[in-house]
């Protein structure tokens, strides 16, 4: 099964400028982020703009982080399961959570506490049928493919991959294929796909400028079966699209059977 190649909120909260431009270049699929100060019926409002389209969520809400050893940590939880209870209300069921968000040094935070707290959350998610997932980002704990392995299994968590992420992180780990480290143990429970380049300090996301910069990520995330949403993570609107062709390119090769496999199909029989 191709996987659905969606896009973000480019235009932040935005849906009717969103919904435009989607529906002109032929997007059927968003991965909407939630601003968590947007009241609970501008939240809805906006989902309903955005009806004809497949739906799924991000939280990236910096600040909460259900790994903090403190207050923070029971704050960060209690904000994220009313957020699942905004997102069931949608219908939809799936949102994709952060650990470590703009933390660097990890100051303050709990291996122990991520994984209750996490743990809770998943639970609580699957009670009201939406698929909890924990992204990979460039900070403790998650930039650790082993440390993130851990916290997935023992929270039975979902898993949302940023391949961006894992190759911005690869000095941190040089003697591993990251990539691979962050995608295979975790195949089965990988849902979700952020999709670009690479992430650098001070410039953001950065797109591929061919298919070749991607193509051994995209590679493994396609030996997780489960994984069947890869949104493109770039807000250039020129971005956005360059990188879709990429994708479409790649899907459409990956769909032709092997040389082989082709000729060992019969042959048609034409009259003389």
């Amino acid at each position: 099964m191709q996987p659905q190649i969606a896009m973000c909120n480019i235009f932040d909260q935005d849906a009717d400028q969103l919904a435009e431009f989607a529906s002109r270049h032929g997007f059927s699929a968003i991965d909407w982020s939630i601003d968590p100060s947007l009241p609970e019926e501008e939240f809805l409002s906006r989902v309903e703009t955005l009806s004809d389209f497949q739906l799924r969520f991000h939280c990236r809400f910096f600040g909460v982080d259900i790994a903090y050893a403190d207050r923070r940590g029971d704050d960060s939880l209690a904000l994220l399961m009313r957020t699942v209870d905004m997102v069931a209300k949608t219908g939809k069921g799936h949102m994709t959570i952060h650990s470590g968000l703009g933390n660097r040094s990890g100051e303050g935070i709990s291996l122990a506490r991520a994984i209750d707290n996490l743990s809770v959350l998943v639970q609580y998610g699957k009670r009201n049928g939406v698929a909890v997932a924990l992204e990979n980002l460039m900070t403790p704990l998650t930039n650790d493919p082993f440390l993130f392995h851990f916290i997935v299994s023992r929270s039975d968590a979902f898993v949302t991959i940023d391949i961006g992420h894992a190759h911005a992180v690869r000095h941190l780990h040089p003697q591993m294929n990251i990539c691979g480290e962050y995608v295979l143990p975790n195949r089965d429970k990988l849902l979700n796909a952020h999709i670009y380049n690479t992430e650098l300090e001070g410039y953001g996301h950065i797109p591929p400028t061919s298919l070749q910069d991607i193509a051994s990520r995209l590679d493994l995330l396609s030996l997780a079966e489960p994984c069947d949403w890869w949104v493109i993570e770039l807000m250039n609107p020129e971005e956005v699209l360059s990188t879709r062709n990429f994708l479409e390119t790649y899907l459409d090769c990956r769909s032709i059977p092997p040389v082989a496999e082709r000729h060992s199909q019969p042959l048609p029989l034409f009259a003389a």
